[in-house]
């Protein structure tokens, strides 16, 4: 089972994202090969900010990859930068961020996975996608290349 976690900094967008998403894995019958679930960004490695809101603890190991909202650029750095993150994590583009459907959002874990797996450090990025914030695809980035094909 892929288990996703979806993080933003306070976490009205992606909690609604990552709860319209679930209803997508309900509808397809995809439990049993994803669990999705937001957890905000902070809260994800037990940042000392987290410590207010009573979840000062690390939830890394409860995700196989963390897909971030695109404004939390910086703070994936600093993070990364500090050692605090051991999973993969991944700036979803803006366009994919809103628009992006469950089929579309496990492929994009699934290459994630599979590039951090093969050695890409964090934050992931795909080869010919140095920035993610300035993709301008709405589909996985697996989509993209079979269409630019």
């Amino acid at each position: 089972m892929l288990r996703i976690a979806i993080c933003c900094g306070g976490g009205f967008s992606s909690s609604t994202m990552a709860s319209h998403l679930n209803k997508q894995l309900a509808a397809k019958h995809l439990e049993d090969k994803v669990f999705l679930e937001f957890i905000p960004f902070a809260n994800l490695y037990g940042d000392d900010s987290a410590f207010i809101t009573g979840t000062h603890r690390d939830r890394q190991d409860e995700v196989d990859v963390a897909l971030l909202c695109p404004h939390l650029e910086f703070d994936a750095k600093r993070a990364v930068d500090a050692g605090k993150i051991h999973i993969p994590i991944f700036l979803l583009p803006m366009r994919l961020y809103g628009l992006v459907d469950i089929e579309n959002l496990i492929e994009e874990a699934e290459d994630v996975l599979e590039l951090w797996n093969n050695g890409t450090p964090n934050i992931v990025t795909f080869p010919d996608e140095p920035r993610s914030i300035m993709a301008k695809r709405t589909v996985s980035h697996r989509r993209w290349i079979a269409q630019s094909k």
